[in-house]
């Protein structure tokens, strides 16, 4: 899991500030402890039935992929489940395809499909899961605002362990039948560990550790919540003699959303120079 989550900003009496403090500090300093995720997790066994019912994996992607490595699936209500997968492409090897399933699990129906314009490849790294984060970012009535995170990583001289953060404005009204399904921020890279260490001595080896933070405001731009994005970058950097030298960097940005997507300064992010995006 990405170390992103969000806090809104609301007007509450002491006693409900201090448990909100506490809830905001449980949740920044361990983001895998949260007790009581926002959506809830389909059961692996109702994943997998409809995953394999509805065709949603290809064969392709099941021999040579474990089932929860490329797909997830969460609830937004007792009618409605999202599934996220990762599909093999057909003509190339390791490209992935990222596809949206907004269903009626009652009736295991499609909805909705969202077939992302961005492939993964695995060119540079191993592509590890899929996973969509279970805080909702918009806590506005029959807004759902869902984060999904692609885990990479590499290993050997040059190492890295890192997500790729993707918004995805889930729109859904059954009384309507009108859905749809936008991609509202993207590709940011968060939870950024890298290493680089020379074959031989210690001359230029190089350590980041980034840390992503989403804070959810209360204001508004187009009709979705304003989103602060903070950062901190701890670096450790060793010379010949292999004396280590520390740095710290922090960087903060408000994302807006414009009506398409959040608009967000690239040139303001913090990542590790060793990497390049794909």
């Amino acid at each position: 899991m990405p170390y992103i989550q969000y806090f809104v900003k609301n007007k509450m009496n002491p006693f409900k500030q201090i448990s909100k403090l506490c809830l905001c500090l449980f949740a920044f300093y361990s983001a895998e402890l949260l007790a009581t995720p926002l959506y809830s997790s389909c059961a692996p066994e109702q994943t997998a039935k409809l995953i394999q019912e509805l065709k949603l994996l290809t064969s392709k992607t099941l021999k040579s992929d474990e089932l929860q490595e490329r797909s997830d699936c969460i609830y937004f209500d007792a009618n409605t489940l999202l599934i996220a997968t990762a599909n093999l492409t057909p003509n190339k090897e390791n490209i992935y395809q990222i596809q949206l399933y907004l269903l009626n699990p009652n009736h295991k129906k499609i909805l909705f499909k969202y077939i992302h314009p961005q492939m993964i490849s695995e060119g540079n790294g191993r592509f590890s899961s899929i996973k969509f984060d279970r805080v909702p970012y918009s806590s506005l009535p029959n807004e759902n605002v869902v984060g999904l995170n692609t885990h990479h990583l590499n290993n050997g001289y040059f190492s890295y362990d890192l997500d790729k953060f993707n918004l995805f404005r889930v729109q859904s009204n059954p009384n309507s039948q009108k859905y749809n399904i936008q991609w509202v921020l993207r590709d940011i890279q968060t939870n950024i560990q890298t290493n680089w260490r020379p074959a031989y001595g210690c001359e230029n080896g190089t350590n980041d550790d980034i840390k992503s933070i989403f804070i959810l405001q209360n204001s508004q731009s187009h009709q979705l919540q304003d989103i602060l994005l903070k950062q901190i970058k701890k670096s450790e950097d060793t010379d010949e003699k292999c004396k280590a030298m520390h740095s710290k960097k922090a960087e903060q940005q408000l994302l807006k959303f414009n009506g398409e997507y959040y608009q967000i300064n690239k040139k303001q992010l913090l990542t590790s120079e060793d990497i390049r995006d794909e």
